[in-house]
């Protein structure tokens, strides 16, 4: 495989980096964008929840809860 011959080339010129036996897999359990997005959603979603004004489902309200949410992480 090609990915191997690199390998064995950065090996060969003593070249430090993580092989195939370290690095993780494209699982979606490790993307970090994807477990962060869901955290945000879930935290929004709970300031829209406790909304009690007229305005509950207004783009400016998602928008304030958003920049809520991102500000105290």
């Amino acid at each position: 495989m090609r990915a191997n011959k690199t390998q064995h080339l950065l090996q060969d010129n003593d070249v430090k980096f993580w092989g195939s036996d370290i690095w993780p897999g494209n699982s979606p359990d490790l993307n970090v964008a994807e477990c962060i997005g869901s955290i945000i959603k879930g935290e929004v979603e709970t300031e829209m929840l406790s909304e009690t004004e007229y305005n509950r489902y207004h783009e400016d309200t998602l928008k304030m809860h958003i920049e809520n949410v991102l500000t105290s992480m």
